[in-house]
C-alpha cells in the first residue's frame, strides 16, 4: 500500500481593507451564498461526502461574493449554477481570496459577476459509490495539495461539494471501523487468555497483537483420550494476516479430528493456503495431538522451531527430528511428527518469535534465555503469562511491539495414584 501524504491546506488570505471599510448593514443585507437541504443518506454514497452545500449564482457581483466568504470562514468552497441550479463551475475559497489580494484585481473584478472567475472541476453523480470514487480518485488522494469535486443530479443540477480531503477523513474511519469490528472477531477466535482443564494434564493460552488485529493463532479441541492443539504464526501481520488466521480457525472447527488425522488436516490447509496466495502468504505452527493416558504427544513442526520442555527445574529447547516446511509456501508436503514422552509435572511450551525477536532501544533482542528464566521460575500459568506481558515491557521501554506474541503452555500433571503408561495409547 503507497505511503499516505499529508494535505497541506494554506492558510486564508487576508480580505482587502477596502472591502472590510465598507459600511453594510448585515442585518438587511441578504445572503448571497445560497444552501442546499441537508439530504437523507442511505448507503456508502458519495452525499456522505459533502463538505459544502453552498452555491451562488454565475451573475453574482464578486465583491458580493467576496463579502459573504469574508463573514463565512467555514464554506471551502462553492458550487456556480445558472437559473435552473445547472453547475457551471466552482469557486474555491483559498484561491479566490488569494486572487483578490493581489494588487489592482479587486479593481479589476469590482464590477464584474462570479462567471468570470469560475473554475472547471470534475462532477460525479451524487450517488456514486464512494469506493468507486476512492479508486478512481486515487491518484488525486495522493496530492499534497486538497482538491475539490462537485456532485450533481441526474439534471446536472448542483448537489454539493467534496474534497479529496473528505474523502481521506471517511475512508480512515471506515477503515478504523471495520479494523474494531474485526478486532472483536479476532478476540473471539483468538482470546488474549485461555484456560483448560483436566485430571491429567491443563492448557494455557495467551495472545497479544502488535495492532489492532494480527497473525497469530492457538487453538486446540478435545478427543476421546486426549486433545488436539496447535500455535501458528501467519507471515506478516495486521489486517492481511488476521484473514488467514479467521480461515484457519473455521477450518480447525470444522475438521473431524476424531475420524480423520491430523496429516490430512495439514495436507488440507496446505492447499487452501497454496492456491489461494500461491506462496506469497504462508504461516509456520507447530501442531500436537496428546495422548493424556500415556503422555505421549505427538508434534508436527511446520517450519516454526519455537518449542521448549520444562522438566525438573530445568528447561530444554525442543529440536524436532524432520524439518518440516510452512504451510502455503509449496503446492506439497509431506508432514512427518516428532515423538515426546512427557513425565508428570513437565510442562511444554509453544511460543510464536514474537517474543524472543523482540527488540529494546539499544537493539538487542529478547532472546530464549530471559523466556526460559521465567518459565523455570513458577509452574502457575497465569503468574507465566503476567511475568512474560511484564518482562517484556520493560525489556523494550518506548521501543514499539515488534510482532504479535503468543504462547500456548501445556502442564501434565497426573495424580499421584495415577499410572502413567510408558507406550502410545
Amino acid at each position: 500500500m503507497k505511503e499516505q501524504k499529508t494535505i497541506l491546506v494554506r492558510s486564508t488570505p487576508e480580505i482587502p481593507r477596502s472591502l472590510e471599510t465598507q459600511e453594510i448593514d448585515e442585518e438587511s443585507r441578504p445572503l448571497i451564498l445560497k444552501e442546499n437541504p441537508t439530504p437523507k443518506v442511505s448507503g456508502e454514497i458519495a452525499l456522505r461526502l459533502i463538505s459544502s452545500r453552498f452555491y451562488v449564482h454565475e451573475k453574482t457581483k464578486v465583491t458580493d461574493l467576496l463579502h459573504d466568504l469574508q463573514h463565512h470562514p467555514y464554506i471551502p468552497a462553492c458550487g456556480v449554477v445558472d437559473d435552473d441550479m445547472t453547475v457551471k463551475g466552482i469557486i474555491i475559497r483559498e484561491r479566490f481570496l488569494s486572487a483578490m489580494t493581489q494588487p489592482y484585481m479587486l479593481d479589476v473584478y469590482r464590477h464584474r459577476n462570479v462567471e468570470s472567475l469560475v473554475q472547471s472541476a470534475k462532477s460525479y453523480f451524487y450517488q456514486s459509490h464512494i469506493y468507486s470514487l476512492a479508486e478512481e480518485l486515487s491518484d488525486h488522494m495522493e496530492s499534497r495539495e486538497e482538491e475539490f469535486f462537485i456532485l450533481k443530479d441526474e439534471k446536472e443540477r448542483f448537489i454539493g461539494i467534496f474534497s479529496t480531503r473528505d474523502l481521506l477523513i471517511y475512508l480512515s474511519r471506515i477503515m478504523q471501523k471495520d479494523i474494531r469490528a474485526a478486532r472483536d472477531v479476532q478476540k473471539n477466535l483468538v482470546p488474549e487468555e485461555l484456560v483448560y482443564n483436566r485430571p491429567l494434564f491443563s492448557l494455557f493460552g495467551a495472545s497479544h497483537a502488535a495492532k489492532e488485529v494480527g497473525g497469530d493463532f492457538y487453538a486446540w479441541k478435545t478427543l476421546p483420550d486426549g486433545i488436539v492443539l496447535l500455535l501458528c504464526d501467519v507471515a506478516g501481520k495486521g489486517p492481511s494476516a488476521s484473514l488467514i488466521t479467521t480461515s484457519l480457525s473455521g477450518m480447525f472447527q470444522a475438521f473431524d479430528f476424531e475420524r480423520k488425522k491430523i496429516g490430512e488436516f495439514l495436507h488440507l490447509l496446505n492447499n487452501y493456503l497454496f492456491a489461494a496466495f500461491h506462496g506469497e502468504k504462508y504461516l509456520t505452527g507447530v501442531f500436537a495431538v496428546l495422548h493424556e493416558k500415556s503422555g505421549v504427544c505427538h508434534v508436527w513442526d511446520m517450519g516454526h522451531g519455537h518449542i521448549a520442555i520444562r522438566r525438573k527445574h530445568s528447561i530444554y529447547k525442543l529440536e524436532m527430528e524432520d524439518n518440516n516446511v510452512p504451510l502455503g509456501l509449496f503446492d506439497y508436503i509431506n508432514p512427518k511428527p516428532s515423538r515426546i514422552q512427557l513425565h508428570r509435572d513437565d510442562m511444554l511450551l509453544f511460543f510464536s518469535d514474537g517474543i524472543v525477536e523482540q527488540k529494546n532501544p539499544s537493539g538487542e533482542f529478547y532472546g530464549e534465555k530471559r523466556l526460559y528464566r521465567i518459565l523455570k521460575g513458577s509452574t502457575n500459568p497465569q503468574l507465566i503469562r503476567e511475568a512474560i506481558w511484564k518482562d517484556l515491557k520493560n525489556f523494550r521501554g518506548r521501543y514499539p511491539q515488534g510482532d504479535d506474541v503468543s504462547f500456548l503452555l501445556l502442564h501434565y500433571h497426573p495424580g499421584e495414584g495415577e499410572y502413567v503408561y510408558q507406550n502410545d495409547a
